[in-house]
């Protein structure tokens, strides 16, 4: 537990985490775009969106958690960001090398 209480070290953590993340985010997305087939079926308008809206209420899940994902991982690379810049401005303060 030594590592995570320097902030250089916990920010880089973080920020690998973070990145892990919207990679991720990034991967699912994408295999998700080429997977999805939308056919429109029906006579008229309404008919073709009462057929397709169990598609489109599914897409909309995946794309809430997807978002979601990614602005947690937005999150914890700020937060790294952060981190990184505190202890550099309180190294530098201090007359240490950075």
């Amino acid at each position: 537990m030594e590592a995570l209480s320097d902030p250089k070290r916990s920010g880089a953590l973080l920020m690998a985490l973070g990145i892990v993340m919207i990679s991720i985010v990034f991967v699912f997305s994408l295999m998700e775009y080429t997977k999805v087939r939308v056919r429109v079926v029906g006579e008229n308008i309404m008919d073709a969106l009462t057929k397709s809206s169990g598609l489109l209420i599914e897409l909309l899940f995946k794309v809430a958690f997807l978002g979601i994902a990614l602005a947690a991982g937005g999150t914890l690379v700020r937060h790294a960001v952060s981190l990184i810049r505190e202890e550099r401005i309180r190294r530098s303060e201090e007359g240490e090398g950075i």
